[in-house]
């Protein structure tokens, strides 16, 4: 396959080894299309060997090359990077990653909470145990309801947690329990990241962050196949590996 460069890279000598990743390199660093003579005074070659390479690996010469390089180099950096995010979050944002990122980096050390009812339940306690793996204290919506027990500090009435964020999911946004639950921590200082189909939701319109995943303005009525919970799931991993990607750059 012309356009994958380890395979390419695996069919030629060392030499021309260097030549493809001169190439590649001046491709990472946005720069525009780099001639062949800059290419060849680089590497300490003749343009005659770049040619001849670039036939003997079916190319029509150093253009057609350079093109094929640059679609696999972007490729490349969807599939390690954050390009599967935007398949899957309707209004998927560089910024709507930033601060859930940001979010998980600020609140590491206290306790995060994913609440859901329903079969968003069972996609709260998915996330719950990605997170813990990952270090974090995460708790569902019973525990909840525990660490806002009240009780007395002198004079005043206080939560039993620290202010952090909670992730909600409601494929509605209109859920009572879920909403309940975002209030109530909205009440105590939290920040609030939510997963929902509805941009006009009561969910969003609380949210810090929203993220809409297969959107839709309908009232729904548990729709079959219904993708969404599956789908969460996929762009929570994806935000996941979005975050541990920026933590081992800093």
């Amino acid at each position: 396959m012309k356009s994958n460069y380890y395979l390419l890279t695996n069919l030629i000598s060392e030499e021309e080894k260097r030549v493809v990743t001169s190439i590649v390199e001046h491709i990472e660093r946005d720069e525009k299309k780099v001639n062949i003579q800059q290419i060849a005074n680089e590497n300490y070659v003749s343009t005659a060997f770049i040619m001849k390479m670039c036939k003997r690996l079916g190319f029509d010469g150093y253009s057609e090359l350079f093109y094929q390089l640059t679609m696999q180099v972007k490729s490349m950096g969807n599939e390690s990077g954050e390009g599967n995010l935007a398949t899957l979050i309707d209004n998927y944002s560089e910024e709507n990653v930033r601060k859930f990122c940001k979010l998980l980096s600020q609140f590491r050390e206290q306790k995060i909470f994913a609440v859901g009812a329903g079969f968003a339940d069972h996609v709260a306690a998915y996330m719950v145990q990605r997170l813990a793996i990952c270090g974090f204290m995460v708790f569902n919506s019973v525990h909840f309801y525990d660490f806002m027990l009240y009780h007395e500090d002198g004079e005043k009435v206080v939560s039993n947690v620290e202010p952090s964020f909670m992730i909600a999911i409601s494929q509605s946004g209109e859920a009572d329990i879920v909403i309940n639950d975002v209030k109530r921590a909205r009440q105590q200082g939290f920040k609030v990241v939510s997963f929902t189909r509805r941009e006009d939701s009561t969910l969003a319109r609380l949210s810090d962050v929203y993220f809409i995943v297969d959107g839709t303005k309908q009232t729904l009525v548990g729709g079959i196949p219904n993708p969404f919970f599956g789908k969460v799931i996929l762009a929570f991993e994806e935000l996941m590996g979005a975050y541990i990607r920026r933590r081992s750059a800093d």
